[in-house]
């Protein structure tokens, strides 16, 4: 049972280690994500300053049409993704959940072998000190049966 118990420990353990870098993905596109809002902000602040240095100043309100697409494109991914990094921590919580329970498991197992082994060891000692014990009175009668003789 105990090597079924380590091989169902490291195989949690291997499905904990997925399940962080799944999320770790997720996070990391995230992250682009949001930067490609920031560079979308730099780039209407850049094309703002040029309207208004001259004649672009016509065709800012088309660029704004697409960068309001544009934006609102990029707020739907992040939602799609802190959703999908929502489901990636309760998955990943899930998972090691069933690994603490399978490392409780073997915790558990490991003292009640060591109780065990004391146990086993304080009855040995037990014995070890009755027939000390013993000897010790058989002598010690042995000597008093001899003292009573030799005296009568």
């Amino acid at each position: 049972m105990a090597a079924g118990l380590k091989n169902l420990i490291r195989l949690h353990e291997w499905t904990v280690d997925e399940r962080r870098r799944e999320l770790g993905l997720h996070i990391r596109h995230l992250n682009e994500l949001d930067q490609r809002v920031r560079d979308l902000e730099a780039e209407l602040k850049r094309e703002q300053a040029l309207a208004g240095a001259g004649d672009m100043g016509i065709t800012f309100g088309a660029y704004y049409n697409l960068f309001r697409y544009r934006r609102a494109h990029l707020d739907e991914k992040i939602r799609a993704k802190e959703r999908e990094i929502l489901e990636a921590r309760d998955i990943l919580s899930q998972a090691y959940m069933e690994l603490k329970k399978y490392q409780v498991a073997d915790e558990i197992r490991r003292r009640e072998i060591a109780l065990e082994d004391a146990r086993r060891e304080q009855a040995e000692l037990d014995e070890l000190g009755l027939q000390l014990y013993r000897r010790q009175s058989a002598r010690r009668q042995a000597v008093r049966q001899k003292a009573v003789r030799s005296t009568g």
